[in-house]
This record gives C-alpha cells, sequence and structure tokens, in this order.
C-alpha cells in the first residue's frame, strides 16, 4: 500500500515529468544509456590522459582547459556511476534477446521464453512486437497478423544493421569481394570516421604546434605532403581545400560502410 502510494507521488511529484518523459522513450532506452556511458567514458580518460600522460596541470600551455577538465572528469564519473550499470543490465537483456530471435528451434525457445520476454518488455513495445513475430513464424504462438510494430525502427536499428552488414553501399560500387567482409567493412568505417573527427577538430581547434610550444595550429595537409617550410596556421583555418577534401571524403566514405538501400543485384553468369 505503503508502496504504491509512493510510487504515484513520484509520478506526479517534482520528478514527474522527467519520470513520465523517460517511460515514453522506452524503446530508446537502451541507445540513450549507451550513449551516456559512452560519454562519461571519454570524458573519463581524457582526463586520465590529461592529467597523467599530458601533465596538464602542471604545464601552462594547457592552463585554459585544466578547470573545464576537472569539470570534464566530474561529469564523466558521475555519469557513469549512474548510467553504466544500468546500460550493462540493458546490453545484457538485449543480447539475451537477440540469441532468442536467431533461435529456430522451438524446443530452445521454449525454455527461454520467461526471460526473452522480460528482456522484451524493459526493451520496449517494438522488441516486445519482434519477440512475438519470432514466435508467430517458429509456430510457437498461433495469430492471424504478425504485429504491425515489428516493423518499426528503433535507434540501434542503425548501429546493428552497420556492424553486421556485408553488403554495404561501397561494395555495391565497388564490386570485389573483400569489401563484402564485414570485418573489413567495420575497420573502413572506424578509420574513416576517426580521420573525419581528427580533421573538424583540426581544421577548428588546430593539431599542431606553434612557435610558443602551443597545440593550436591547423595543419595544411597538402602543404605538409609537399614539405613545404610553413606547414600550418593558427586555427580556426578553413581555407586549405585538401582539408576539406579530407574531410568530406572520410566522411563520405563513413556513409559508404552502411548497408545498401534494395536487394543486392546478382552479377551475370559469364558465359562459356
Amino acid at each position: 500500500m505503503a508502496a504504491g502510494k509512493k510510487s504515484r507521488q513520484s509520478k506526479t511529484g517534482f520528478l514527474g515529468p522527467v519520470s513520465r518523459w523517460w517511460e515514453g522513450q522506452r524503446n530508446r532506452h537502451l541507445v540513450i544509456l549507451g550513449s551516456l556511458t559512452m560519454l562519461g567514458f571519454c570524458m573519463l580518460m581524457w582526463s586520465i590522459i590529461f592529467f597523467f600522460f599530458l601533465n596538464g596541470a602542471s604545464d601552462p600551455n594547457y592552463v585554459n582547459i585544466v578547470s573545464w577538465t576537472w569539470i570534464g572528469l566530474l561529469v564523466g564519473v558521475t555519469i557513469l556511476v549512474f548510467a553504466a550499470p544500468e546500460y550493462i543490465h540493458y546490453h545484457g537483456q538485449w543480447s539475451i534477446l537477440m540469441d532468442t530471435l536467431r533461435t529456430t528451434s522451438r524446443a530452445d525457445l521454449g525454455r527461454q521464453r520467461k526471460e526473452s520476454e522480460e528482456a522484451a518488455a524493459l526493451l520496449g513495445s517494438v522488441w516486445t512486437a519482434r519477440l512475438k513475430s519470432h514466435y508467430i513464424e517458429q509456430g510457437l504462438v498461433r495469430a492471424r497478423d504478425v504485429p504491425t510494430e515489428a516493423a518499426q525502427k528503433v535507434a540501434e536499428d542503425l548501429l546493428i544493421d552497420w556492424w553486421g552488414t556485408d553488403d554495404s553501399r561501397l561494395s555495391r560500387w565497388i564490386t570485389i569481394d573483400i569489401l563484402r567482409s564485414t570485418i573489413i567493412n567495420r575497420t573502413i568505417g572506424i578509420l574513416s570516421l576517426i580521420t573525419s573527427v581528427l580533421q573538424l577538430f583540426n581544421m577548428s581547434f588546430g593539431l599542431v604546434r606553434n612557435a610558443a610550444g602551443e597545440r593550436t595550429n591547423t595543419l595544411n595537409i597538402w602543404e605538409w605532403l609537399n614539405d613545404t617550410r610553413i606547414d600550418s596556421y593558427p586555427a580556426p583555418y578553413f581555407d586549405d581545400l585538401s582539408g576539406w577534401f579530407v574531410l568530406l571524403t572520410s566522411i563520405f566514405v563513413f556513409w559508404a560502410t552502411f548497408p545498401a538501400s534494395g536487394v543486392r543485384p546478382e552479377l551475370p553468369e559469364e558465359e562459356e
């Protein structure tokens, strides 16, 4: 009785709007928690690198970002304390559900049913519909129609589809077998994403040290490749056409590693 009263008060009290918003995002909980956990981890790792490897607290070149790094450390640790355990729990439930959706044995599905349904309920209505659809396809549940919500997309589908694809846009344009390897596709995607982030940072804030030893200069890639005496300029610097070429090309390649739409056309058989 008291627990139920307390629950009703939490939904109508000060945190009521936040609680209702969070519950309304049920299908996005996994992505939200994963993104927060990654953000907290990056803040923590940057703080460790800054204070222990770059000696940022005692280096006068970094005096302007010491306070921000301390704030980032505090925010990162706070995020990890609250979000990381929840993300680990959600990810564990998602893994259970993925195993079930790949299973075609009715005996195994029956044994895993209770656990899978609890995982789907935690992850949201779309996953519950997908699980029911899978049960219908395998004959475990009798129903005329597959739930329409099963066809809806959720945020994590984008990452799932990219991670497992062997039919990327790039492999459609360049028809060589190696590009149909999921490992090669992931590697190309990750490297192109890192390149685009580094180049954007280089153009906006600088990656090269200036004459005073401060890392505030933007590297001019074309002049650097041609071994020009002056190959960097004070950031932000957006007049380097070679820099724009690297940035836009890396973004394009990253986009090209995502799954292609439609059915992959079969290559015509060679005539004997």
